[in-house]
Parts: C-alpha cells; sequence; structure tokens
C-alpha cells in the first residue's frame, strides 16, 4: 500500500511539473531558408543546439519538386537531471508559395507546410524509473530573404513561426498519465552562403526549448 502511494505522488509531482515540461519545443532548430533547392537536390546538415536542453542534430533535405522540399530530422539530446540522452526524430515539408521580386515584387520568399517530431527521456533514481516521451505535430511559416554581399556571398536573414500540438506522456514505475497543450514557437537567424554547395547558419529559438543553435550544411546531390 505504501509503494502504490509513493508510486502515485510521484506521478502526481510529474504531471504538475508537466505544464512546464509541456512547452518542449524543438530540438532542432530551423537552419534552413524559406527558398526551395530544386528539384532531386539534396542537402546534408549537422548542428548544436545550447538551449534549455542541449543537443546534436542532423538532417538531410531533399527537393521532392521545384518548390517543394521535404526534411528528414535526427539527433540526440541531453535534458539533465539525472535524465538518459535521448533520441530526437522528426520530419517536415516546406512548399515555397512565394519567391521574392519577380513580376508580384514579393518582399520575402514565403514558405509553409507540416511538421512532427518525437523524443523520449530516460531517468532513474534509486529504484524508481521514470520515463517522459513527446509527441508534437503542426504547422508552420517560413520567410527569408537574401542579399548579397559586395564579395559575392549570399547572406540570408530568416524567421519561422509555427504552431503546434505537444503530447507529453509521463510513466512513474507503469503508472502513467499524459497532458496535450497548444504551442507556439519562433526561431530566428542568419544563413551565410559560404560556396554553392555549403552553408553556415546561426539563430535563436524561443519555443520552450530556447536557447542558440548553429549548424552548417553540404550539397550531395
Amino acid at each position: 500500500m505504501k509503494k502504490l502511494i509513493l508510486v502515485t505522488g510521484l506521478v502526481l509531482v510529474a504531471l504538475a511539473g508537466s505544464s512546464v515540461m509541456a512547452d518542449v519545443g524543438s530540438a532542432f532548430g530551423t537552419q534552413a531558408t524559406a527558398q526551395s533547392l530544386g528539384h532531386r537536390v539534396g542537402f546534408f546538415g549537422l548542428g548544436v543546439g545550447i538551449a534549455d536542453y542541449t543537443s546534436v542534430v542532423g538532417n538531410f533535405d531533399y527537393g521532392l519538386s521545384k518548390y517543394t522540399t521535404g526534411r528528414l530530422k535526427l539527433g540526440f539530446t541531453d535534458s539533465g537531471d539525472n535524465a538518459d540522452m535521448a533520441l530526437s526524430m522528426g520530419a517536415e515539408v516546406r512548399w515555397q508559395i512565394w519567391q521574392a521580386g519577380g513580376v508580384n515584387k514579393r518582399p520575402v520568399d514565403l514558405s509553409v507546410g507540416p511538421m512532427i517530431e518525437y523524443f523520449k527521456i530516460s531517468s532513474r533514481v534509486q529504484s524508481i524509473s521514470t520515463d517522459v516521451s513527446v509527441f508534437q505535430f503542426g504547422g508552420f511559416v517560413l520567410g527569408s530573404h537574401g542579399f548579397m554581399t559586395s564579395g559575392g556571398k549570399l547572406i540570408t536573414p530568416y524567421a519561422k513561426f509555427n504552431v503546434r500540438n505537444e503530447n507529453v506522456k509521463v510513466e512513474v514505475q507503469n503508472v502513467s498519465a499524459s497532458q496535450s497543450d497548444l504551442r507556439v514557437g519562433l526561431g530566428t537567424g542568419v544563413s551565410y552562403q559560404m560556396s554553392n554547395t555549403m552553408n553556415l547558419y546561426g539563430e535563436l529559438q524561443f519555443d520552450g526549448n530556447n536557447g542558440f543553435f548553429m549548424g552548417v550544411d553540404f550539397k550531395v546531390m
């Protein structure tokens, strides 16, 4: 009976903090502009997030059509607090609906699309094990505009706004409960084109996993 009371109490404590934990945010950052890659063009990227939880991430972007780009995301996150390092997975599709300039004189390149992410964190204190799994899905708007420097390099400021549903499930000693919340997030940064096959990224993210992300990607296809 005492053990049951203890386990139930731990679940309630975990859920009391889930209003904070539920606002998890992305482990991957943005590291992309709104401009499409082009059909059958592929880029592989690596990044590091120094935020509320530290992450090492990788992604692969592929041009599904002239104006549509798909992205697969994989990373490892460390939230501290005696938790094991978590494997993070995700995917998104960017559809470019505006091009900067042109006949209509659009002010920015603009893309929209869906996103999905998942990760699970496990920890153990003495004989008590705790698992927290996070599943989030939603949509985003990504805008950017490139500027050519006098040295012939392209600098592109960008911003990404997302609306997503975050579901957090807490399980303590096989007793579980979950909570879902509607969340919003913002990431803003700059891309610097080192060459036709390499780009650098630096950005700030505000979506629950607040912090600084930096990365690089390479053309592989």
